[in-house]
């Protein structure tokens, strides 16, 4: 053992506890707490424990400068981020959960002593779950810290990262947000009496919101890869779609992974609706926008219409919780993957880089249908 390395009980007003000293790789002389003998801790587990950290100072590990979180989050953005390109979606994304989320539980604690900590991070996940975040947000915030702290470890900063032993919250069933036959038959109805009772401005809206509505029920598009489609990725004699853009906080940019680039055969509901959405635009280059803005050619504001698609919701007297877009692509893989289809059918239309992603959507046997588009069409338009 090095010179000057030990562990040392000392017994105090709440009891005896045990601590490692050592010399970290720059020779400055570390002392630190490993744990109470009330929780176990004696001197074979705290020499184990110098053990480690000795294993450690020969990789280099050097004494931790005082840090706090905050400094770890700012590094984080201003290096960490920097270093590879990412989406500007993705990366807004993670500045708004530093922001609004991390610093105000976490950016005042010490950031050695956190790392040391995955009890803190679960307590973390569960206030954010009973502030109202939805499991997937929590493990998304989950998957953020345990990036940070991946950085951190990389900087020598910390010698653990205490993510990866937190328990991430499983997930919702992608059934809490689907709707049946006879909800998509009113949902497409009310889009029609809508569109009746306005102006002609107004409905271009809503028979716009119809049908690329429809076309999401078909296909399991993204709200982002609707607006983003142009018309020299449809091909209607094909019955085939491509996605190769998505339309995504006010600019068009490319799909997030190389399973998101796919072509996706259509049925004949989708098919009637996108011809009845070129008869409807002004727009029809190979390159115009498929779902575009009357006068101006661009995509169309997803505000705006989500106004119109809460509209029809409320005309079709769907009163459970659904968020539309989202809703419709959970609604379409779904029945996608009831109607029987290989499993490997419904992860390619849904673009998902994961199988286990994919799994939330398969209930039903998986057989192999060849006109799938169709049978999952007739599930969905029979109401």
């Amino acid at each position: 053992m090095p010179s000057g390395a030990c562990v040392i009980r000392y017994d105090g007003k709440r009891g005896a506890t045990w601590s490692v000293k050592f010399r970290d790789a720059e020779g400055r002389q570390v002392k630190e707490t490993v744990g109470h003998e009330r929780d176990g801790w004696n001197r074979q587990r705290a020499e184990r424990e110098l053990g480690k950290r000795l294993g450690a100072v020969e990789k280099g590990m050097r004494k931790p400068t005082r840090r706090t979180f905050a400094t770890l989050a700012e590094e984080f953005v201003d290096v960490a981020l920097a270093s590879k390109p990412r989406k500007r979606s993705t990366m807004d994304d993670y500045r708004g959960i530093i922001r609004n989320h991390f610093l105000p539980a976490l950016g005042h604690e010490d950031l050695g002593r956190l790392s040391q900590r995955p009890e803190r991070l679960e307590r973390y996940a569960a206030e954010k779950l009973a502030a109202g975040l939805s499991p997937k947000t929590v493990r998304n915030h989950l998957a953020l810290l345990g990036l940070m702290f991946r950085w951190a470890r990389k900087w020598r900063w910390v010698s653990e990262n205490p993510a990866e032993l937190v328990d991430a919250p499983p997930l919702d069933d992608a059934e809490t947000e689907t709707l049946t036959s006879e909800e998509v038959a009113r949902l497409l109805a009310a889009y029609r009496q809508l569109a009746d009772g306005v102006d002609e401005r107004e409905r271009y809206w809503y028979d716009a919101a119809r049908r690329m509505t429809t076309v999401a029920l078909s296909t399991g598009l993204r709200r982002g890869e609707l607006l983003g489609l142009r018309w020299q990725d449809v091909s209607l004699l094909d019955q085939r779609l491509r996605v190769a853009q998505s339309f995504v906080r006010g600019e068009m940019t490319t799909p997030k992974s190389k399973a998101g680039r796919r072509t996706i055969h259509l049925g004949a509901v989708a098919i009637a609706a996108l011809e009845e959405q070129f008869r409807a635009s002004r727009y029809r280059e190979p390159d115009s926008i498929v779902f575009c803005h009357e006068a101006l050619g661009t995509p169309l504001d997803p505000s705006k219409l989500a106004t119109y698609a809460k509209a029809a919701f409320r005309t079709a007297a769907i009163e459970k919780p659904f968020r539309p877009w989202h809703g419709l692509r959970h609604t379409a893989l779904t029945e996608t993957a009831a109607a029987g289809v290989p499993s490997m059918f419904v992860q390619a239309k849904a673009g998902h880089a994961q199988a286990s992603t994919t799994e939330r959507y398969l209930h039903a046997n998986k057989t192999a249908y060849p006109d799938a588009a169709e049978l999952a069409e007739a599930r969905l338009f029979s109401g």
